[in-house]
């Protein structure tokens, strides 16, 4: 059959059947390109899949911001939270005393663990009427507790107002000190008188320099029983404002 159709042109021109084999053979060659046209629909879906894989990533981008910031968030809201309860209960008994109370009726039983409360002073106050400290212990010391909401004026002080007499010579000398027991400033060390020598009115201690906190104002006798077994009643007075 494919001899005949190569010996005559009619036979050629009638073997239809070769015609029809070359022409099956250009129509799939043709054919080709729609599997080229084919490829490019096969690579974009490698593309959609790259978008799909990369879609999860903002997700955990978006959350860790958020996490990190809610962190920082409680972390900052504890600390507020700590000082606003502590700094509540001090301005509530000092908004019941005022500014000017009887020394008898703050709380606390005047040793250094349980000191004597006047709260949170943010300008004067005063403790009046507190009872004389003798030679013999354990009245010849005694504590009280404040604290400092601000910055202190450059005036401040805090010490013991008094009134000597001939039966009471001896003065009432403060100290400050830290809750933790660390003298910040001594009796005799630093310090001023008010008056003259020998009537003395008070005597204070400085305390412009103290940071915002909470601090002990210790009040004690120290002079000897020869010159003196009891200091005079005093008032004790803490001015952060410094008038």
């Amino acid at each position: 059959m494919i001899r005949k159709c190569a010996l005559t042109l009619g036979a050629l021109l009638l073997a239809s059947g070769c015609g029809s084999g070359s022409s099956h053979d250009r129509a799939s060659t043709e054919g080709s390109p729609s599997a080229d046209v084919s490829a490019p629909a096969s690579d974009t879906a490698p593309e959609t899949a790259d978008i799909g894989s990369s879609s999860p990533d903002p997700t955990p981008t978006t959350q860790e911001p958020a996490e990190e910031t809610t962190a920082e968030e409680s972390a900052t809201s504890d600390a507020p939270d700590s000082w606003s309860g502590s700094d509540t209960t001090e301005d509530d008994d000092r908004s019941t005393a005022g500014g000017s109370q009887d020394c008898g009726s703050l709380a606390g039983s005047g040793t250094f663990t349980d000191p004597l409360q006047l709260g949170v002073v943010d300008d004067l106050v005063t403790a009046r009427d507190c009872a004389p400290l003798t030679s013999g212990a354990p009245f010849n010391v005694r504590y009280f507790s404040f604290t400092l909401s601000g910055t202190p004026g450059a005036n401040a002080h805090a010490g013991a107002s008094f009134a000597l007499t001939q039966d009471a010579l001896g003065p009432v000398y403060p100290a400050i000190v830290q809750p933790n027991g660390w003298v910040l400033k001594n009796s005799l060390g630093s310090g001023y008188w008010t008056g003259t020598d020998p009537d003395f009115t008070g005597r204070y201690q400085e305390i412009s320099d103290l940071a915002p906190g909470t601090y002990i104002l210790r009040t004690e006798k120290l002079d000897s029983p020869l010159h003196s077994l009891s200091t005079p009643s005093y008032d004790v007075v803490v001015d952060a404002g410094g008038s």
